[in-house]
């Protein structure tokens, strides 16, 4: 996976991690079957006792991003056969998905909040739109591309979060990053179709970032992790 690739690029395929399943909020317990996630693959099988966690920030409650979304999906749907759905939480992934049994939830916790805690406020912005696969080729997305320039302090954040991990034995963030936040999805490898639209779609990116700027851009204040149905956040230094 290149993070340099920019929105022209035809050729390479741009991998995502894994589609995030939700936990049912008093159990935990999902059935494998695919039936009752869209169609959508486990990219494992869910385990009584494990809960799937991750890390990110929060893009989700914002009306640029909303507006964003919102018109893309209106072009695919008018000059595609794509059938796109709404990314349901949009964010920017800071650790792959991974699975926590539950006595290490607070601990967990913890020191991911110890690992934060001295870490500022800052700026992300983007630069632009992209075609992205997960790995199993399953799903494809669109997704809105992290300007490399505003990469450094998601570098630094992941490196301390991906030290908190191996102190779990658990998967660290790719070597390779593309930082994004994606806003559709449709099912099974679109690729191509999905990038013959890009002229169109970027002239959408130009005009609602441009307008919606100063809410799309905001500073990053809090990192989230969610694991099962639970929920924590970790407010940045002002």
């Amino acid at each position: 996976m290149d993070p340099k690739i920019n929105q022209e690029t035809k050729g390479a395929d741009l991998k995502l991690p894994s589609p995030i399943f939700r936990f049912n909020d008093k159990e935990n317990d999902i059935s494998n079957d695919n039936s009752k996630h869209q169609g959508r693959i486990r990219s494992f099988p869910h385990e009584r006792g494990n809960w799937a966690t991750f890390i990110y920030i929060d893009y989700n409650d914002s009306d640029g991003w909303i507006e964003l979304q919102d018109e893309c999906k209106a072009l695919l749907t008018k000059a595609s056969s794509l059938v796109v759905e709404p990314i349901e939480q949009m964010h920017l992934s800071l650790s792959k998905t991974v699975t926590l049994q539950y006595h290490n939830i607070t601990p967990f916790v913890g020191k991911v909040r110890d690992r934060l805690a001295r870490q500022r406020r800052f700026p992300v912005i983007f630069s632009g739109l992209q075609v992205y696969v997960n790995e199993e080729r399953t799903r494809t997305f669109l997704g809105v591309r992290v300007s490399e320039d505003f990469y450094q302090e998601l570098e630094k954040i992941v490196s301390e979060l991906d030290e908190t991990l191996r102190d779990y034995r658990l998967p660290v963030f790719y070597t390779e990053r593309a930082f994004h936040v994606s806003i559709l999805w449709c099912l099974g490898d679109r690729e191509r179709e999905m990038r013959e639209q890009m002229e169109p779609l970027g002239a959408v990116f130009d005009r609602v970032y441009e307008e919606e700027y100063s809410d799309i851009s905001r500073p990053v204040k809090t990192i989230w992790l969610k694991c099962g149905h639970k929920t924590f956040q970790f407010e940045l230094v002002p």
